[in-house]
């Protein structure tokens, strides 16, 4: 009787193996690169037995030189150390509760690979980093970043973004970007070109109401860098100053600025709010620090002691 159940072993077989090839593929990848959306061809995901072999696995590196092939050395804004690595995900199911598979380019910028990304709260065109080490500036699950958080779109289809956004390539793909070139805003505010190049001959641009310096329309003076900032909790508003960088190998700051995260910035009192211009607060974080004028919604609601 028991060479009659040998189909019957043969046949479960058949089945099971190539569900177990499909699942192994699913957790560790094929094996093989693919491609980013630039044709750039991504660091494969290894299995355990692959990375067990490799010496220089998460391994301090400098270079991709420090790294067996395919091994590259990767930069995690996690961690703030490099390591030598493969890719750490496929799909986002590789991923526990919180993060999203994402590409990110290595130490020299040659083949990305995949990692687990926070996923936080910032909504489509809000300012964003790319695996932010922090939820505070991390896209919402379905959203890409490319310095604003935007959903994904078709280069070939203007109308797969929303009225006020523009598709543009990243290295995740195609995403929607903000803008207001040829659209007339609100009263009291103007179309704010960001701190961006044109792409595709537009501007990542919102309609705002600026505070400080308007060193979008004037220039800074020479030696000076325009800083600009908005914050999702004020949308509709956009803070602008002219900086200089201070600290080592820098000049002294100019009379009326204080030297603070290498900036000279306007120096106050925190008993004369006038000492700072409309929109912005007096502040300092510690006792250690100089008191300075910063953009209102940096500011704690109450002045440090």
């Amino acid at each position: 009787m028991k060479w009659r159940m040998l189909p019957a072993i043969l046949l479960g077989l058949i089945l099971v193996l190539p569900l177990a090839w499909l699942s192994r593929t699913a957790l560790f990848g094929s094996g093989t690169n693919t491609s980013t959306p630039q044709g750039k061809t991504l660091v494969p995901m290894l299995s355990p037995e692959e990375r067990q072999r490799l010496l220089t696995y998460e391994r301090d590196c400098e270079t991709d030189a420090d790294c067996e092939p395919p091994l590259r050395c990767f930069f995690s804004t996690r961690s703030m150390s490099r390591y030598c690595s493969d890719s750490r995900c496929v799909t986002d199911l590789q991923c526990k509760e919180g993060f999203a598979c994402r590409t990110q380019t290595t130490t020299q910028g040659e083949a990305p690979l995949r990692v687990c990304s926070l996923v936080g709260a910032r909504k489509e065109g809000e300012e964003c980093l790319e695996h932010a080490s922090t939820t505070d500036y991390a896209c919402e699950k379905d959203l890409l970043c490319q310095g604003r958080c935007g959903r994904p779109c078709q280069l070939e289809d203007p109308s797969s973004c929303p009225e006020g956004f523009f598709c543009h390539g990243g290295s995740e793909g195609p995403s929607c970007l903000p803008t207001c070139e040829g659209r007339t805003c609100p009263d009291g505010q103007r179309c704010v070109a960001l701190e961006r190049p044109r792409l595709q001959g537009r501007h990542v641009s919102l309609c705002a109401r600026v505070y400080g310096q308007d060193c979008g329309r004037n220039p800074c003076p020479q030696g000076q860098s325009c800083v600009q900032r908005d914050y999702p909790e004020h949308p509709g508003s956009v803070w602008m100053e002219c900086i200089s960088p201070c600290g080592e190998d820098a000049p002294a700051c100019p009379e009326g600025t204080v030297c603070a995260m290498h900036q000279c910035l306007a120096s106050c009192t925190p008993e004369d709010p006038s000492d700072c211009a409309p929109g912005f607060t007096c502040h300092r974080k510690t006792a250690q620090e100089p008191w300075r004028c910063v953009p209102t919604p940096r500011a704690s609601s109450r002045p440090s002691p």
